[in-house]
């Protein structure tokens, strides 16, 4: 029986997809999306038979660099919303 190999290509694709978009069904949709290809064409990735002259891991760390901003620039509009929130909540406490 072959060994499992976790560090093929397809379960590297797999472990970012799962990790990004989380584990349901949906994460080939946006991985592919992300990564500027079809379903299609990222399901030949995953099994192996992908074109050998894209760099998926190369494209992937970039993905997650725009992931991390994205969300870390959410997680900074959403701390404004809630500290002006907390100011108006103030302000309508003292008006009262």
């Amino acid at each position: 029986m072959p060994k499992f190999d976790k560090t093929t290509l397809p379960m590297r694709i797999k472990t970012v997809g799962t990790a990004l978009f989380g584990p349901g069904r949906g994460w080939t949709v946006a991985l592919a999306r992300g990564l500027n290809m079809s379903r299609s064409q990222l399901f030949e990735y995953r099994i192996g038979r992908g074109k050998r002259d894209r760099d998926i891991d190369g494209e992937m760390l970039d993905l997650i660099d725009r992931e991390r901003d994205a969300n870390s620039a959410r997680g900074m509009a959403l701390t404004k919303l809630r500290n002006r929130l907390l100011s108006m909540r103030k302000e309508a406490s003292d008006a009262a």
